[in-house]
């Protein structure tokens, strides 16, 4: 008679425990809505596309009585919504890896900045999903220094890790019907609502390219009781073969003790986009007087 040694006993018998755990995980899993079908999709699809190892681009900007200036606190760049004197040309270089961006305004001052609102790649509005679009400041190590692909490379870890950040466990999504894309391309709009109401989770609208299943508008709602109250929009589209930033707005009104004292609209577009294969990286050196 033959003896089964106890350590092949023990492993058939962990593996048929598995097999029959992700068997009734499969059938215990809950079937996705369409909203949940089509928004995971854009996910998978965004997250595919290639990203540039540098862009450089000029920001132009009007404004309908909200102007918008770039102010330094604590060495950080930010968005002085509501200053300033309009309309903007800031000349913008980027370097995907670190999520460095050079920024030089219409005076000439120089910034350099990591923040989601001036990065024109999927990894600004990545990190844009978990850390906010305003009023947080994005500090994160470069993709460089992290177990992820290089930046020109589509993997299914990002895609995983996009839907872990931006899926419907973190929204809840409302189906809102055909709507077109900003450039005109046929669309789908999808409203979020943040599961768990942290402040950061600003992401509240999308539109989903119907040809590509990709993301064409992300709106960040932002609500303070003291400052700006209103939304973020930036569009999305292929240029050059990349998926990137290409305008937007930030409408709202400015608040002091949650009463409403002003209300307009800043609108940008960044034209002139290129993808060079280098950029040299004292660009890319914080200023002085930053």
């Amino acid at each position: 008679m033959l003896r089964t040694p106890a350590r092949f006993v023990a492993s058939a018998l962990l593996g048929s425990m598995m097999l029959a755990a992700m068997q009734f995980a499969r059938a215990d899993a809950p079937t996705p809505s369409p909203a949940e079908s089509l928004y995971l999709a854009a996910v998978k699809a965004t997250s595919s596309r290639p990203q540039p190892a540098f862009e450089s681009a000029v920001l132009h900007s009007t404004d309908e009585g909200m102007p918008v200036s770039l102010v330094v606190r604590n060495h950080l760049v930010w968005l002085g919504i509501g200053s300033g004197n309009g309309p903007n040309t800031w000349q913008l270089r980027h370097r995907t890896d670190d999520y460095a961006t050079e920024i030089i305004d219409e005076n000439e001052n120089r910034y350099v900045t990591g923040r989601s609102f001036f990065d024109p790649t999927w990894y600004g509005t990545y990190r844009a999903l978990r850390d906010g679009m305003l009023n947080y400041q994005d500090v994160e190590q470069p993709v460089s220094a992290r177990a992820t692909p290089a930046p020109q490379e589509a993997s299914s870890l990002r895609q995983i890790a996009a839907i872990h950040v931006m899926g419907p466990t973190i929204y809840a999504l409302e189906d809102r019907g055909a709507l077109a894309c900003p450039n005109g391309s046929p669309g789908h709009a999808l409203h979020l609502v943040a599961r768990d109401r942290a402040p950061e989770h600003q992401l509240s609208d999308v539109v989903i390219n119907t040809q590509t299943q990709e993301f064409c508008l992300l709106r960040y709602g932002v609500r303070d009781a003291f400052g700006f109250h209103g939304i973020v929009e930036q569009h999305f589209a292929d240029v050059g073969r990349y998926w990137t930033l290409t305008d937007g707005i930030i409408d709202g009104t400015l608040r002091f003790f949650g009463i409403s004292t002003h209300h307009g609209i800043w609108r940008f577009t960044l034209d002139g986009i290129r993808y060079p294969r280098a950029i040299a990286p004292d660009v890319f050196v914080v200023p002085a007087s930053q």
